[in-house]
């Protein structure tokens, strides 16, 4: 009999290699017939929309196949459009966080940053943020005609698009408390519960974004009623704030194919942050190396010692796979899911417990 992860691994390995083809048709029909610098930047996009895990994308097949309609592919134009939006995200996200890897490609702020830097450096940086926000701008509203072009005849259509602009919403949302609590963690200008914060920022960005939003867009189109979907959020919020916790973990203890310690010198809010600044024996040696813009490799490694020393690692760790248990406890209490897919829900949870990028 097959484990729950080697169901998981069947269905997303299928999935994700089906929507592969599907975003790669995309990817060249849209650098066709272009002017040339459309060409040249769309270009860009497209490189950055390959290559991505997909989780996205399979969630929502995967929740259009949870609500036992047969045909999947139906569901692939609205998993394209997510992975679209969600190539959007990661580059206004690396603008602000003044990143120059993701996917181990250039982000596109920075590459034409450097084509131009030679003649003004000033102004190559401003140029370069200009036209990467152009093109996450440009990715968002085609994420919309897409769901538009594919779906306007459903009958679910208003629900798909109310549904996915308010994942939109929450993303921006969660994006703004994130920006802003680093800059007053910083200056010190708010006296804020920053626990609080935190895991609201990680319900918005991540649980939302990465996971609920997904499924759920899946199952709307499938026909599942609204309290259906309320238990699917109650779900996908412990898996979401427990892959946020991992992904802050991973992100300062292995290379994840981004600048290795971004956090750090951007002054993160992280659950990691907030447990060690509570620590008063541990916050100045902390306070050292956090917002650093040049951090070595070695100061890297003390903070990590520091987050060690403090337990801030092992209480990240614990509440992180408390959360992936809770998750599964509420998953199993779910009537209405078939078991199959039950078990590929909880190999997805293995999954996400066992990666380590």
């Amino acid at each position: 009999m097959k484990s729950d992860l080697e169901l998981f691994n069947e269905s997303y390995l299928q999935i994700k290699s089906d929507l592969e083809k599907v975003i790669n048709k995309y990817n060249d029909n849209v650098i066709k017939n272009k002017n040339g610098y459309l060409k040249d930047n769309l270009g860009l996009f497209c490189n950055l929309n390959r290559d991505g895990k997909l989780v996205r994308g399979f969630l929502i097949a995967l929740g259009y196949k949870i609500s036992q309609c047969k045909n999947i592919e139906y569901s692939y134009p609205l998993a394209l459009a997510y992975e679209i939006f969600q190539t959007s995200v990661l580059i206004h996200d690396d603008i602000i966080d003044g990143d120059n890897l993701r996917r181990g490609k250039e982000t596109i702020h920075y590459h034409n940053y450097s084509l131009n830097k030679e003649y003004n450096d000033e102004l190559a940086k401003k140029t370069g943020d200009s036209i990467a926000i152009c093109m996450g701008d440009y990715g968002c509203y085609e994420a919309n005609k897409q769901i538009i072009k594919y779906y306007k005849d459903d009958k679910n259509f208003a629900k798909i698009l109310d549904y996915y602009n308010d994942i939109v919403l929450k993303t921006i949302e969660g994006e703004l408390i994130d920006v802003e609590l680093s800059f007053d963690g910083r200056y010190k200008l708010k006296d804020t519960n920053l626990y609080d914060n935190i895991m609201t920022i990680y319900k918005l960005k991540t649980a939302y974004y990465t996971i609920v939003g997904p499924l759920n867009l899946g199952l709307i189109l499938g026909g599942i009623d609204s309290d259906k979907l309320k238990e699917i959020e109650e779900f996908g919020e412990k898996i979401g704030i427990a892959f946020q916790i991992q992904d802050d973990i991973l992100g300062i203890y292995n290379d994840m194919g981004k600048v290795i310690g971004s956090d750090i010198k951007e002054y993160k809010q992280t659950i990691l942050f907030s447990y060690t600044v509570e620590k008063e024996e541990y916050k100045n040696d902390l306070l050292k190396y956090y917002g650093k813009e040049n951090i070595s490799k070695e100061e890297i490694d003390k903070v990590r010692d520091i987050f060690k020393k403090s337990g801030a690692f092992q209480y990240a760790n614990t509440l992180m796979n408390s959360m992936y248990d809770e998750s599964v406890n509420i998953l199993n209490n779910i009537k209405w899911i078939k078991d199959d897919d039950k078990r590929i829900l909880e190999g997805f949870v293995e999954y996400l417990r066992k990666r380590i990028k």
